[in-house]
């Protein structure tokens, strides 16, 4: 077989390879497991192509930064987003070899090194009782009293009004026995570097990202409004109903549908509350200036930003609003300092930038189950910086 004699070069350059790399490819992740578990003494050259792939070096005398970000975007986002193939058909086939020999004649170099110009740590996470007490999902039932989640076990869940089931990553109250006559609520808080799921008594199912707040009535009653209370972001499938309107309420901006698929955010920390239209129609609405009865429509496809008092509506693509839901991260052309709180959440850290210049810094890339550090290597490979990680802390220096 034509992989046994590889080099690292060798398998950085190859498009099946890449294809395992950067896509969720159930027959390329296949392949590559059973011929790793074959070849053996291949794990660490493997391992460093991956790594290479990933990682990439910037010669500004010799690439412009316009070329070198449309070559960036392509090798580390488009070939997810939009399946295409393994190559890079915008730039000139000049610039794309002269780049990819660069970055193996540099990356090589440097693993050869074992990266003795920068300082890692090891990398693990631990309780951090700043976002949320003993780190796990808390469930305020509607008594006040609070009840700590497992996402690794199932149990019921009983107080006086309610019985739901807790399975795992999701609790579910479309079944649930003993419910209440009247409008009462529950409240869920999931903290950093974790994800949950609640389905609500109609069976719309909410997926709430991390560091977020969802309060929500235990069941819907009949001919009343289905409205659920957010902090942070989430996405929600909701289902269908004429009749009784469906509506987001958040600090700024409302989001009120029927019926759909759609990704809210209103994280405090960001300033912005911006929902996204994945399938459906919605409409949204300020939230102190009385305008339920005129929202603004958006169709799939674009999005709704609520930002210094004003609502924007603007065509995005959906996928990068809504990677998060399948443990993903997408970024594009996002400041540093927009990354930097989404790595928080989702690594659950706190990252210290004492390299004011790069939160204005903007960067694309695409990461599907990398580690932080993997994250930061490839950011810093397009603006050097130093990073030092140590357990929930990390430091960024010039």
């Amino acid at each position: 077989m034509k992989y046994n004699n590889y080099s690292i070069e060798d398998f950085a350059s190859d498009p099946y390879f890449q294809t395992w790399v950067f896509e969720q490819n159930a027959m390329a992740d296949k392949f590559w497991t059973d011929w790793l578990a074959e070849h053996p003494n291949k794990k660490e050259t493997i391992a460093k192509a991956r790594k290479l792939v990933l990682l990439l070096d910037r010669d500004e005398d010799t690439l412009s930064k316009e070329d070198f970000d449309a070559i960036w975007r392509n090798i580390i986002v488009k070939r997810d987003l939009k399946n295409v193939e393994h190559n890079f058909k915008k730039k000139s086939n000049k610039a794309q070899s002269w780049f990819l020999l660069k970055v193996a004649a540099v990356f090589i170099g440097l693993f050869t090194l074992g990266y003795t110009t920068y300082y890692f740590a090891p990398f693990s996470i631990k309780n951090s009782s700043k976002i949320v007490a003993h780190n796990k999902i808390s469930l305020e039932l509607e008594d006040g009293s609070i009840v700590y989640l497992e996402d690794t076990t199932s149990e019921i869940i009983e107080s006086k009004t309610s019985a739901v089931a807790s399975n795992k990553k999701k609790i579910s109250y479309k079944n649930s026995k003993k419910i209440s006559s009247k409008l009462v609520y529950n409240k869920i808080t999931v903290p950093y570097g974790k994800i949950f799921e609640v389905e609500l008594s109609d069976g719309s199912k909410v997926l709430l990202n991390s560091g977020s707040q969802l309060k929500y009535p235990v069941r819907f009653l009949k001919d009343t409004p289905r409205n659920v209370y957010l902090e942070g972001e989430a996405f929600f499938e909701v289902a269908k109903d004429k009749h009784n309107a469906f509506t987001v309420v958040t600090n700024k901006m409302n989001t009120r549908v029927y019926g759909t698929k759609f990704n809210v955010s209103c994280y405090a920390n960001e300033q912005k509350t911006e929902t996204v239209l994945v399938e459906g129609s919605v409409g949204v609405y300020k939230v102190k200036e009385g305008d339920a009865n005129h929202p603004i429509l958006i169709k799939p496809g674009f999005k709704a930003l609520y930002k210094n008092k004003e609502i924007g509506v603007a065509k995005i693509d959906v996928l990068k609003y809504t990677a998060w839901t399948e443990d993903k991260l997408v970024f594009i052309d996002d400041s540093f300092e927009v990354i930097i709180k989404r790595l928080e959440r989702k690594y659950n850290v706190n990252i210290d930038n004492q390299f004011s210049k790069l939160n204005t810094k903007k960067f694309t890339g695409f990461f599907k189950n990398e580690p932080l550090h993997v994250v930061l290597d490839v950011f810093r490979a397009h603006t050097q910086f130093n990073y030092k990680i140590e357990k929930e802390e990390v430091t960024i220096t010039k």
